[in-house]
């Protein structure tokens, strides 16, 4: 296949992709092959998203189970 049939055939079945999480990774994916010097700051924002969404759902950990579960780190 030559190059553009394989833009035509991605283009296609992009058109299908139904689940959020499938497009933005392939935006990042795409962010970093075209761009690779302005990653940083996008990856960086779109971390800030999803640590806000998660603490808007209850997912997090307060201060003592922070530090109960720091004790544990570098314990075999």
């Amino acid at each position: 296949m030559d190059i553009q049939a394989e833009i035509n055939w991605i283009h296609q079945e992009i058109d299908k992709v139904k689940d959020p999480s499938f497009v933005e990774k392939l935006k990042r994916l795409l962010l970093t092959t075209n761009s690779p010097s302005e990653t940083t700051d996008i990856d960086y924002n779109i971390d800030i998203e999803k640590a806000l969404e998660s603490i808007k759902k209850g997912d997090f950990y307060n201060e003592n189970e922070a530090k109960e579960m720091s004790k544990k780190w570098g314990r075999k």
